[in-house]
């Protein structure tokens, strides 16, 4: 075909793309304005009434309870480390008579924090094994 036909063939298909092009700037930001509140209001929803920001129970129940064992654990742990001083201050005093009760009732805590899993099982053992040597060696001969 002509040049010269097909030269204005593309003027005006270049001029109807640029008006393509405006018509669809102008139909997105009237969408986009549709969705926006006007200047100056807030948009409120009547139905919906608004929460206050939810607070994760779930996230710190771990923290909480780690909280409230440590508590128990250390109550008992004292408990048993005060018994083992009572038995090795009567040793050191050199009282047997005072140290077999002592003994008898620091084993009877001991046990009861394995049971608790408060202390293993081999160091009960081995705390237990130490204070009778301590108490043997104050024994009187017969």
């Amino acid at each position: 075909a002509c040049p010269v036909a097909r030269l204005q063939q593309c003027r005006v298909l270049r001029f109807s793309m640029q008006a393509f092009r405006m018509l669809l700037l102008s139909c997105a930001l009237a969408v986009a304005a549709a969705f926006t509140a006007p200047a100056g209001q807030a948009i409120m929803c009547p139905s919906v009434p608004r929460q206050a920001a939810v607070s994760m129970t779930a996230a710190t129940k771990p923290m909480r309870t780690n909280e409230r064992r440590r508590a128990y654990n250390k109550m008992y742990k004292s408990e048993m480390k005060t018994m083992i001083k009572k038995v090795e201050t009567s040793v050191a005093t050199g009282d047997y008579a005072m140290a077999v009760p002592a003994l008898s009732r620091a084993f009877s805590i001991i046990d009861k924090n394995v049971k608790r899993n408060i202390v293993h099982k081999n160091t009960a053992a081995r705390k237990k094994s130490q204070l009778t040597l301590k108490v043997k060696a104050l024994e009187p001969a017969p």
